[in-house]
């Protein structure tokens, strides 16, 4: 079930070995484990405000600085706590199908190894988000924070639960984890990138970002394989899936900014949040699809996914 002797012909050999054969000296499993007691100033941000999209709304301007920095720490937590569910509800799910040989074109050992080293990487990874986490939560009082379940959670589960065979879960499945995996990169840059924020985040979401780059580049070779393997009728689903997945995705989900307003009763909540809602009508959340339009390219669908990425923000 989980090893084979086989090959298969569609893969890029190249990449997947130069991928499996950095791991032991590039990710951050392997790295000097951050040490969370230091590099800490009170008066910096945890989050980056930029990030924030009613931060110059005049109600929650008028805020008192500690306020808001407690806002950001609890934001800080939310986004990591996102990252988590990610990791462990959409993209872990989808590797241990492949492993398992649910869908063809992964059965070269080969792929099978870094697929195996994905799933140690972002479980070290939902370690270092709730490390960071408890921290945040420690030093801003915030220890009975919930996130609530991301919307892309619920569509996904929804969408599962219509699932005839379980070739259908497992491309349903694909899509969503190659949305995640392929487009995760502006999620995670603009923390990783941001001068403002506590050094120990941006160093932290940097890691990360640095091990998604490589899983990004992976999964582009993955999924390329296992499509030029499938029927025209699993090609046909898994392109359906693939838009449901994009839209899903790129959907504003103001649950988090609805949930940290009520939990640290944040006055004007409701009115701030309004207008938000009102503001995000005709928008849609970043993503980067350099990735996922150069494999598109690759094998031909693009024109036929019915779906506008030059639309999204």
């Amino acid at each position: 079930m989980y090893s084979s002797a086989s090959n298969d012909s569609d893969l890029e050999r190249n990449v997947l070995n130069r991928i499996a054969q950095s791991w032991n000296h590039r990710v951050a499993v392997r790295q000097e484990r951050l040490d969370l007691s230091q590099y800490y100033d009170a008066s910096i941000p945890d989050f980056p405000i930029a990030m924030v999209p009613f931060w110059n709304d005049p109600e929650f301007a008028c805020l008192q600085q500690a306020d808001k920095l407690r806002f950001l720490a609890a934001a800080w937590i939310a986004y990591n706590e996102k990252a988590i569910y990610l990791e462990d509800e959409i993209v872990q799910p989808l590797c241990s199908l492949l492993l398992k040989d649910v869908l063809p074109g992964v059965s070269d050992p080969q792929v099978k190894q870094v697929l195996a080293q994905i799933q140690v990487d972002e479980q070290f990874h939902i370690l270092m988000c709730l490390e960071i986490c408890n921290s945040a939560r420690m030093r801003h009082q915030l220890h009975d924070y919930v996130m609530p379940e991301p919307r892309v959670g619920l569509k996904l589960k929804e969408l599962l639960d219509t699932a005839g065979t379980r070739i259908e879960y497992a491309l349903m499945r694909l899509a969503y984890a190659s949305v995640a995996e392929m487009s995760i990169n502006a999620y995670l840059n603009q923390v990783a990138t941001d001068q403002t924020i506590q050094p120990l985040n941006r160093i932290n979401t940097d890691m990360h970002r640095r091990d998604e780059s490589a899983h990004s580049t992976a999964f582009r070779e993955v999924v390329g394989s296992i499509y030029k393997s499938l029927g025209d009728d699993a090609k046909a689903r898994f392109k359906k899936y693939l838009v449901k997945a994009l839209n899903d995705y790129t959907e504003p989900d103001l649950s988090v900014w609805i949930s940290l307003m009520s939990h640290l009763q944040i006055v004007g909540g409701e009115a701030i949040i309004g207008r938000l809602e009102q503001a995000s009508r005709s928008t849609r959340s970043k993503r980067d699809y350099t990735t996922l339009l150069s494999l598109f390219d690759e094998i031909g669908i693009k024109e036929e996914l019915d779906f506008s990425f030059d639309a999204v923000d």
